[in-house]
């Protein structure tokens, strides 16, 4: 009887006092999406559930969806401010490589243009990250899940004297795209870099010896145009590929983009 009674204390002393809630998190969703704004959602939450409210309407591009993290910030600061220094040295150089200098100038011009804006890598189809447990990762408070417009160009920029936008055509090849940019004395002869518009960069190579396999380009994708190995080998030798991962934390442009 008297563990009895001692049980039934416990259950009514727990029932007595309510749990604690569960935390909460405020997320985003913008861009070309039905249901655009702040959401207030349980800890725990996962992307899918925002996607799944924010809904992608008819014109949204998936393929270029981008999640923003503030945890990204940091890290992607430091990059683009490396960069920058980069290309101050280059410009610095300009009595002993002055096609170098004229570049790190015209590529300096954008860059310093271009937000930081936490981009990290992740597929936001909102059906795909339901059936995909490993991809629906949990939300963070203060995430932004953004989905753009369906493009229908190409960028090209870099080593080139002026960033050309050009019709998106299937089965194009970068090379052929790049090729209507005049490049820069100081531009690779040997490489491009592609960056796609879910953030997947490929670096080509383009000369006879090491041109590389057929590559295949979505509408929105950028070409950049890296420097001559040479131009750089007293500064960054690694600079181009510094410059393909900043420029795949960008995203592409529809209403409430970052600017």
């Amino acid at each position: 009887m008297i563990t009895l009674r001692l049980v039934a204390l416990v259950l009514c002393a727990a029932t007595s006092f309510p749990l604690p809630a569960s935390p909460l998190i405020t997320v985003e969703v913008t861009g070309s999406v039905r249901n655009p704004g702040s959401l207030t959602l349980v800890s725990g939450a996962r992307l899918s559930d925002a996607a799944l409210i924010g809904a992608p309407d008819e014109d949204s591009y998936v393929l270029g969806a981008a999640l923003l993290r503030r945890s990204e910030l940091v890290a992607q600061t430091r990059l683009k401010t490396g960069l920058l220094f980069d290309l101050d040295m280059l410009e610095s150089r300009k009595s002993r490589d002055p096609a170098a200098a004229a570049a790190a100038t015209y590529i300096a011009n954008y860059f310093s243009a271009m937000p930081v804006t936490g981009r990290a890598p992740q597929v936001l189809a909102p059906r795909t990250l339901e059936m995909d447990l490993r991809s629906n990762r949990p939300l963070i408070d203060g995430d932004k899940l953004y989905y753009p417009t369906r493009p229908n160009t190409i960028t090209v920029l870099g080593a080139v004297e002026k960033p050309c936008t050009i019709p998106h055509r299937p089965l194009a090849q970068p090379l052929n795209y790049a090729r209507h940019c005049a490049a820069l004395a100081a531009a690779s002869q040997d490489t491009l870099f592609v960056i796609q518009p879910d953030g997947h960069v490929e670096r080509l190579g383009i000369a006879l010896w090491n041109r590389s396999p057929s590559s295949t380009l979505a509408p929105g994708a950028l070409i950049y145009v890296p420097l001559s190995q040479k131009a750089l080998r007293a500064v960054n030798p690694d600079f181009n590929e510094d410059a393909a991962r900043f420029l795949a934390t960008q995203v592409l442009d529809a209403p409430g983009a970052l600017k």
